[in-house]
């Protein structure tokens, strides 16, 4: 479903990515992984072409991304939960569930109540303005209104970062609810305990490169690996 191969992107002058590949899966949920900057970030923003990469591809559905304006990557079907949730504050939590919504192919597209079902926090505060949430509750609707534009991938930026582990324990029972339907899930996120069982294959960054790709359970196993590479 998506595949990046030798991703280069800058800043400007300051070069981010040195070389990042990566592969996943129909169905699949692929953790991205790494410190603290060291290009997770800056891959998904390339991905979707909001900051656009100077060299290497990137392949979603067996179509070249290159060229394509951001918005034109989500109406492909990449829905994207930032890093930071950046929900549309004066609005309602309503208001920013419509503001994304788009009409699905087919009658199990996502809508209005099923984010609900999925979160109940989020009908009990449908008409609230989305400054006034907790961050969990915000995280709730950053990850609802990407579904809401029926993606066929879903990707995650830092998906628990500072929440409470009962919000944290909610976010990923939705994460293995979405998998479960066969969403196929490209996420970021510090927690192993949590990630690593959800995960089908794992990619780890370091300075902007690929340095190791492989299972899951190959890296629950070396504890040496997780030291080498995300380890603080």
């Amino acid at each position: 479903m998506l595949t990046v191969s030798g991703l280069e992107t800058f800043y400007g002058p300051s070069q981010a990515l040195f070389g990042v590949d990566l592969s996943l899966q129909q169905g699949q949920v692929l953790a991205l992984m790494g410190r603290n900057g060291m290009g997770k970030t800056t891959t998904i923003r390339s991905i979707m072409r909001l900051t656009p990469p100077k060299r290497g591809t990137v392949h979603f559905a067996g179509q070249d991304l290159a060229g394509l304006q951001a918005f034109r990557v989500a109406r492909l079907g990449l829905g994207l939960v930032p890093e930071g949730r950046r929900v549309f504050a004066p609005l309602s939590v309503e208001e920013n569930l419509r503001a994304t919504a788009r009409e699905a192919e087919d009658t199990g597209g996502w809508t209005l109540q099923r984010v609900y079902a999925l979160f109940p926090r989020l009908r009990e505060r449908a008409g609230q303005a989305a400054r006034t949430l907790s961050g969990g509750e915000q995280q709730m609707l950053a990850v609802g209104r990407a579904l809401m534009t029926n993606p066929r991938l879903l990707i995650l930026d830092e998906a628990t970062e500072g929440l409470a582990p009962l919000i944290r324990a909610e976010i990923w029972s939705a994460i293995a609810a979405l998998k479960a339907e066969g969403l196929s899930i490209l996420v970021v996120d510090k927690h192993l305990k949590d990630l690593l069982p959800l995960a089908d294959a794992c990619v780890v960054l370091e300075k902007g490169r690929s340095v190791w790709a492989g299972s899951p359970q190959t890296l629950q196993g070396d504890a040496d690996l997780q030291h080498r590479y995300l380890g603080v």
